[in-house]
């Protein structure tokens, strides 16, 4: 199809994109290539190939740039820091002494559950909150561009409504008008 000099630039495009590079020269609307002038060297048929494959290239960067954008947004490590849960040991104190053997007396063993629970509760709130307003910074105008493209559709939605009223108001019109001729002339 294309010239062998031209090997290097069609062996680093898909075969698709060879196909319709082919396909475009041969059924430009301004300038059609000739099938025949296809197959010989040419600079302009060279720069396209050269252009097509710019583009592609291009497409294919911008795909890798996105979806290391999207991986690296996924990865905890791009997460705001927040220190959940305490990296200092705790030592409780009670009446009886230092417990440090897990043998607690029930009634601190009680205590000591509460506590750890209402603290646990407390980090969680922390994290949630975090979370709220790290997807509010990442995903806040993105959530506002699709609110106003849903706002400016259903104002479209409601003008084409009010139009299709009034086409049928006016056909309504139209419908007895023409009713009213055609009992007149029939008299």
């Amino acid at each position: 199809m294309f010239h062998s000099d031209y090997k290097h630039i069609i062996d680093r495009l898909p075969e698709s994109l060879v196909k319709r590079a082919c396909e475009r020269l041969l059924h430009h609307s301004k300038d059609p290539v000739p099938l025949e002038s296809i197959s010989r060297k040419s600079e302009q048929i060279e720069s396209y190939l050269r252009y097509t494959l710019e583009v592609y290239e291009n497409s294919l960067n911008k795909k890798k740039r996105k979806t290391m954008a999207q991986k690296k947004l996924l990865h905890p490590r791009s997460w705001p820091e927040c220190n959940v849960f305490s990296t200092s040991p705790a030592i409780y104190v009670t009446d009886i002494g230092v417990q440090t053997n897990g043998t607690w007396p029930e009634a601190l063993k009680h205590d000591y559950e509460e506590e750890n629970n209402r603290q646990v509760m407390n980090e969680l709130k922390v994290l949630s909150q975090h979370l709220v307003d790290y997807n509010k910074r990442t995903y806040g105008k993105f959530m506002e561009d699709i609110e106003k493209d849903y706002r400016e559709q259903v104002t479209a939605n409601k003008k084409m409504r009010y139009e299709i009223e009034n086409l049928k108001m006016q056909l309504l019109e139209a419908e007895k008008e023409l009713a009213s001729m055609k009992s007149n002339s029939s008299h």
